[in-house]
């Protein structure tokens, strides 16, 4: 303080207080900045003002100094001066800076009540360290009070503005209204950078949205933006969902011709699209170049590869992939566990296969796909012992079925004669609410009759009784079932029709009060 008395003694009575601003905003640091205000104060022109006090604010501010910046606030409160919508900005973005969303959120709403609007500069200060911190709720909830104060108080939201909200909106998974925005964006007349236009794809793509996706690609396309790999990954996916192959190919040709960066995540969506349309020299020689380039590092690459060659029934070759993948460390997942079963499977190798099973068990409950593909590899070679203690397992394990699954479990337990089993899984896949096609169902009744008929041909007549019991519940739902569906009645007729020529008849008509 008084090394800054002496440096400004030859200036007393000679600065006005407007050149006094100028000289408090040169200064390089918040000490300096502190030291010349107090200098200030102390001479004749001085008067409490909100711009002096702004500077002094953006000067602690600058330097993280929070409780000084607090404490000239309040000092300029006392002084009886008014702070402005700039002032309650500054001390806004001083808070937003340090990650203090909690005293910046509570100082917000003082100024909400005072009916002080704070600049959009302040906004995009608080949205940003807001979405940095990944509070995308409140950079929301923000960007809804900005659309209240627009008009009345001139609040206008500029490029960067729009391009915060509208990650915010990706990141919350709120499509429509980020598209909203984009709208807004577009009105006023900004086009958006890449990212935003990719994270939009992204999303849109992910809601099943292709035509949104193509829209939002042609449009950034309009305005000469270069897609980047993210992106143009994005649009592939969605070609390969869709089936769009030629789409697919001719965007991978453009992106050569515009020298996008060609990542391993698009090259990999491309070698799974050559083995789709039969292209498999070309899958082969892209994974090839992958290799050569160094770029091979992530399983879903091997795993597109593998998969090509399994569709040709090239299955050594698809181990061999696999195995190349293990021999360079790459880490495996439930996802090539699943593609190496399904390997084994096709090449009738239940040892293997179980091998890799249990594998795959140590990464939680595999899904229905796996079981069902070890499922019928049992049936298939006969080891219908293994497919009824493999059942059991799941049934302990508590996995749910799909359509599939079903299908399959039910022809083991009629084969196996698990026939207590097979009424259990029939009630529970009604009650369950496994989405299933008329057809399915058919074919289940089908096969769990005619398995039920030898059965009772065995049994004594005490035990037929406890057996037309058990039947008629577990088969009473799922003939419900399929006569709720589209043009049910019609089958299920067709089906008692069926099943009377072989003798099924009287069962059918008295157990179910279904008549044809």
């Amino acid at each position: 303080g008084s090394t800054m008395r002496e440096a400004m003694a030859s200036f007393v009575a000679k600065l006005t207080f407007r050149e006094m601003c100028v000289v408090l905003r040169e200064q390089r640091g918040w000490r300096q900045a502190h030291d010349f205000f107090s200098w200030m104060k102390l001479q004749l022109c001085y008067e409490p003002s909100v711009v002096a006090y702004t500077i002094l604010l953006r000067a602690y501010g600058n330097a993280s100094k929070i409780e000084l910046a607090e404490e000239a606030f309040l000092e300029m409160l006392e002084a009886g001066v008014e702070p402005d919508a700039v002032a309650c900005g500054t001390l806004l973005c001083v808070y937003a800076r340090r990650g203090r969303h909690g005293d910046m959120m509570l100082f917000y709403a003082a100024t909400r009540r005072r009916g002080v609007a704070p600049p959009v500069s302040a906004f995009n200060f608080m949205l940003s360290s807001l979405q940095k911190h990944r509070l995308h709720g409140k950079v929301i909830h923000l960007w809804k009070h900005m659309m209240e104060m627009e008009e009345a108080n001139n609040v206008v939201p500029n490029h960067f503005t729009y391009t915060v909200v509208i990650g915010s909106f990706v990141k919350a998974g709120l499509l429509e209204e980020a598209m909203d925005v984009l709208g807004k964006m577009r009105a006023s007349r900004l086009v958006p950078e890449e990212a935003t236009y990719s994270c939009l794809i992204s999303l849109s793509s992910r809601h099943g949205r292709g035509e949104q996706v193509v829209m939002l690609y042609e449009e950034m396309r309009a305005h000469g933006i270069v897609p980047s790999n993210y992106t143009c990954a994005s649009l592939l996916a969605l070609y390969d969902k869709s089936e769009d192959y030629s789409k697919a190919l001719s965007l991978f040709s453009e992106m050569e011709r515009s020298r996008v960066v060609i990542d391993e995540v698009i090259y990999g969506i491309l070698i799974r699209i050559y083995g789709k349309i039969g292209l498999y020299d070309d899958a082969q020689r892209t994974f090839e170049e992958i290799v050569s380039a160094g770029l091979l590092s992530d399983e879903q690459t091997y795993v597109a590869m593998a998969q090509v060659h399994m569709n040709a029934r090239n299955y050594d070759k698809a181990l061999q992939v696999l195995g190349l993948m293990r021999s360079r460390n790459v880490k495996p997942s439930k996802f090539s566990y699943g593609a190496l079963l399904r390997c084994h499977v096709a090449r009738e190798d239940i040892a293997a296969a179980e091998d890799v099973f249990r594998a795959l068990c140590k990464y939680g409950l595999p899904d229905v796909f796996c079981c069902n593909d070890l499922l019928r590899l049992y049936v298939k070679l006969g080891q219908l012992e293994k497919a009824s203690a493999f059942i059991l397992k799941m049934r302990k394990e508590d996995i749910q079925l799909d359509e599939a699954l079903c299908m399959t479990v039910m022809e083991v337990c009629c084969k196996s004669g698990m026939i207590t089993d097979a009424d259990k899984i029939l009630k529970e896949m009604n009650n369950g609410g496994v989405t299933m096609k008329s057809s399915t169902m058919v074919s289940i009744i089908e096969m769990y009759a005619r398995n039920r008929t030898s059965v009772m041909q065995e049994q004594d007549s005490s035990s037929k009784a406890l057996a037309c019991q058990t039947d008629s519940s577990a088969l009473n739902a799922t003939l419900k079932s399929l006569l709720d569906t589209p043009g049910g009645s019609s089958i299920a007729c067709q089906l008692i029709r069926k099943l009377a020529r072989e003798g099924e008849e009287t069962r059918y008509h008295t157990d179910h009060g279904v008549h044809a």
